[in-house]
């Protein structure tokens, strides 16, 4: 028995409701259900029946709700409180780096300063390392191995990045097919696999030029800085690097990759105060779309 049971059997009964539940918790119906079941196959009882489409507590179920009531209420009593001056460390893995997230990060920092932020930029190509974060942000096609929630941070679209002194460097937009004769620089990981801008050239009828490869961003940005190649970067980067006057940042259109930028967090563990305080300013700001203007 897991205390994020007690708590997910304790938000049915509240809501008398999966999918409301499900809202509220912000984690799939199927998930929620599994979780019940095997919750109820540990007691040997039912904890609910279904009567007019509610979910509606058992005998059984209502005895074991009162209990673990008391038990979430004692808990929550003994938790230290997270508005208090005491540390507190929430790890963050960047699979794809995301400005509007960064900026999250140093505003809740900047209301909480007793927080410590550990961040990851890295390919994150061991799967054994995804384990080790509270919170991973990365592509909508992200596989891991836990289960984990969802959250939507941005959708994805991507500029072409061009030197400034480049011909194309005034244009509004520009297409794939306009890039066909250039020369590029592409992320590459550790086991040779290109990024997915490069797979969408090849998918659009040619073989980009690759000058240049690395696994890191900053030295892909430094490269098409020089006027040696251009290259693609998430709407992600663009806050950042719209400021550099060596580059020219123009929309890509047209373009086939739409894995959304995700916040994923895993689902059977519970978060700190101070992880949980987080995440609801972070839900709260993607909200509120003048946060980011």
């Amino acid at each position: 028995m897991e205390l994020l049971q007690l708590q997910y059997f304790e938000c049915i009964a509240k809501n008398e409701s999966v999918t409301k539940a499900a809202e509220e918790l912000r984690i799939s119906q199927p998930s929620l259900s599994g979780s019940i079941l095997r919750l109820e196959k540990e007691l040997g009882a039912p904890l609910f029946e279904r009567k007019n489409r509610k979910m509606v507590l058992t005998s059984y179920g209502e005895y074991f709700l009162s209990t673990t009531r008391k038990v979430l209420e004692l808990i929550n009593n003994s938790k230290l409180s997270f508005t208090s001056e005491m540390p507190a460390r929430i790890s963050v893995a960047f699979q794809n780096y995301n400005e509007r997230f960064f900026c999250l990060m140093e505003n809740f920092q900047r209301k909480y300063p007793q927080v410590e932020f550990n961040v990851y930029g890295s390919t994150l190509s061991a799967p054994f390392a995804f384990a080790s974060y509270n919170f991973i942000i990365g592509n909508s096609d992200l596989k891991l191995p836990f289960a984990v929630n969802k959250l939507l941070v941005e959708p994805r679209s991507y500029y072409v990045a061009v030197p400034s002194s480049h011909r194309l460097a005034d244009r509004n937009s520009l297409t794939i097919q306009e890039l066909r004769d250039e020369s590029f620089c592409f992320i590459r990981n550790e086991q040779g696999k290109f990024e997915y801008a490069y797979q969408f050239c090849i998918e659009s009828g040619f073989i980009p030029k690759c000058v240049f490869s690395t696994n890191n961003a900053f030295y892909k940005y430094r490269y098409v800085s020089n006027g040696s190649a251009v290259s693609f970067f998430p709407a992600g980067w663009y806050p950042a690097l719209v400021k550099s006057d060596k580059i020219s940042m123009i929309p890509l259109t047209g373009f086939g990759g739409h894995a959304n930028i995700l916040l994923y967090w895993p689902q059977r563990v519970l978060l700190s105060p101070a992880e949980q305080a987080f995440l609801d300013y972070v839900i709260k700001s993607l909200e509120d779309k003048e946060a980011f203007l």
